[in-house]
């Protein structure tokens, strides 16, 4: 029997990114015209844009979440509880009767084997996907898009950014024993199964940190694989030096406690962990 089509939902979170949102939705297009053998689908995490954001994504054939309350961390928190069936169904349940399109919206990620994450000003190449997939399916249960393995185009990252990311990336590598070239990337890839052990709280940019903290302390296996980036299109969001801190506070805190606050310090401990061993505790 032929291997069936495996579905890949791309989920890109976006607060006011019309200039950017068309060009990279059709750049995730191409890169399914050019890889039929995985089923792209595309899934825009709203954070209450006040532009043409969601306006152009759902003119381009996207489902548009619009989440609740600010924040990227709260969008990606809201949207990794749509692959849980019991959340899909609660949510289901609190729509007007007849609502398709919002159940559509909702139910997407249900039956998804991967989910790749990427921005949507513009920075991170779609065309990196199929090398994501690759390592995932190669053993990597979550695989991280490095921009320091690759190449940073001249004027995509300020002197600042870039100091303060391999700093970060230096402590975390320390803390958690393993390594990290880039603990800022916006670009990443999960087996769907291996995102639900996750327990997150981050509300902000802090975000990243904690996807690789938590990868980590459930003992998935954690990859990289080089990308280029390229300069933003529209204004960052981002405020560098308080960024920063909530990152470190992040990175520090999550080694030593969990999600909720209770204590939780432990010896990490690596080895070849495959898709069956992924765990929740």
């Amino acid at each position: 029997m032929p291997e069936m089509t495996k579905k890949v939902a791309i989920i890109i979170p976006a607060l006011n990114e019309e200039e950017s949102i068309a060009d990279v939705i059709d750049n995730v297009l191409e890169v399914g015209y050019q890889n039929p053998e995985y089923n792209l689908f595309l899934e825009i995490i709203d954070g209450r844009s006040s532009d043409r954001t969601v306006e152009i994504a759902r003119e381009k054939g996207a489902n548009v979440i619009v989440q609740k309350g600010k924040g990227k961390g709260v969008g990606i928190r809201q949207t990794i509880d749509l692959c849980f069936p019991k959340n899909v169904v609660n949510r289901t349940l609190s729509l007007a009767c007849g609502n398709c399109d919002q159940v559509q919206e909702i139910s997407s990620l249900l039956d998804t084997n991967y989910i790749i994450m990427l921005d949507a000003d513009g920075t991170y190449p779609p065309k990196y996907i199929p090398d994501i997939i690759d390592a995932l399916e190669s053993g990597e249960d979550v695989v991280m898009g490095s921009r320091f393995k690759g190449t940073i185009e001249e004027g995509a990252m300020t002197g600042m950014n870039r100091i303060g990311n391999k700093i970060l990336s230096a402590l975390a590598a320390l803390l958690y024993s393993h390594k990290c070239s880039d603990i800022c990337t916006g670009m990443w890839g999960f087996k769907t199964d291996a995102l639900k052990v996750l327990q997150l709280e981050s509300k902000h940019f802090e975000l990243e940190a904690e996807l690789f903290a938590e990868s980590i302390k459930k003992g998935l296996n954690v990859g990289e694989v080089p990308i280029r980036y390229l300069p933003r299109r529209g204004e960052t969001k981002l405020v560098p030096i308080a960024a920063g801190v909530s990152i470190l506070a992040m990175i520090i805190k999550r080694r030593f406690w969990n999600a909720g606050g209770g204590f939780g310090f432990r010896l990490i401990k690596h080895s070849d962990n495959s898709a069956n061993s992924i765990r929740s505790g």
